[in-house]
């Protein structure tokens, strides 16, 4: 791999100490700053084929975005640059794993876990809509999660300013096909902040299902957001009515039938939370099942 010969490098004040992630396009590097304290050094390596500099053009778009976004829940960029024709960002250095990890080894996670990371992104998307910052890439390898299950919004590499024009091309549609909402199909469709809404209904179906509430080919992904009803998630797994109700409005076909805000959005995975750690609080297995959730919902609160 040829990001294995930066291992022992050093890149400006920064230290290459091994390799901690992957994407299609970058490598995610553990590296020591000047004071040696540990931080993520993100690369760019596109693959052969790719267009570079379109590639570069969203690279250097992330770092500018996250750069201007200040939330607890969305991975701020520290420092970029260049080395050896490359770009870098750097990032803090999060102890754990991303939700698409966690969901590969556990399938699905418990209605208040969801709930709990749910809420976070919903926080973190708020703020960037109110800084005119569509995401358009919302799914689960763009979380990443602490050991202490703190959830952080990464990746704006295809964000938008909501008065800007697109990034790409027209008939290049921008996003991941699983996650997308009906109008990133629709090329003539606007885009807001109720896109991401959506495409965190879609993350909260297949955390609290196991599965995503479409299948197959990108086509056939695309139609199905477009045209299709989403089987209710209580039909696929035990789910309550409260979160049911969370994930098909933000699922709705029309942007107009879904929360209209992140914050909208938010207030009603709190009073679930606030459901389910009450239904815990009265269960006997209150000690070994919520009192980490509990604590987390006090700090977040605080």
């Amino acid at each position: 791999m040829a990001g294995e010969k930066l291992l022992g490098k050093k890149i400006g004040p920064y230290t290459i100490e091994g390799i901690v992630g992957q994407g299609s396009m970058a490598l995610i590097y553990r590296a020591l700053n000047s004071d040696d304290k540990p931080l993520a050094l993100k690369m760019l390596f596109p693959p052969a084929g790719v267009d570079d500099q379109e590639i570069l053009t969203r690279f250097d778009r992330e770092t500018r975005t996250a750069a201007n976004l200040h939330h607890p829940h969305i991975l701020p960029v520290l420092d970029s640059g260049h080395y050896d024709g490359r770009a870098y960002l750097v990032m803090p250095l999060i102890d754990g794993e991303t939700l698409e990890e966690r969901l590969r080894r556990k399938n699905t996670l418990d209605e208040l876990t969801a709930t709990s990371i749910g809420l976070q992104i919903a926080h973190a998307l708020n703020h960037a809509h109110l800084e005119g910052i569509v995401h358009r890439d919302v799914k689960p390898s763009n979380v990443l999660l602490s050991k202490n299950d703190d959830a952080y919004l990464t990746d704006f590499g295809v964000a938008r300013a909501l008065d800007a024009p697109a990034l790409t091309q027209a008939g290049h549609i921008v996003g991941t096909p699983a996650y997308m909402a009906p109008e990133q199909a629709i090329e003539e469709k606007p885009i807001d902040a109720r896109t991401d809404l959506y495409s965190l209904g879609v993350m909260l179906y297949r955390m609290v299902t196991g599965r995503l509430p479409f299948r197959g080919s990108t086509p056939e992904l695309l139609h199905a957001h477009v045209y299709k009803a989403p089987p209710a998630p209580s039909s696929v797994a035990k789910v309550s009515p409260q979160m049911e109700a969370i994930i098909l409005r933000a699922m709705a076909k029309a942007p107009e039938d879904r929360y209209p805000d992140g914050a909208t959005m938010a207030q009603a995975l709190t009073r679930l939370e606030h459901q389910l750690i009450n239904q815990a609080q009265n269960s006997k297995s209150w000690q070994t099942v919520v009192k980490g959730w509990v604590n987390s919902a006090l700090r977040r609160s605080g």
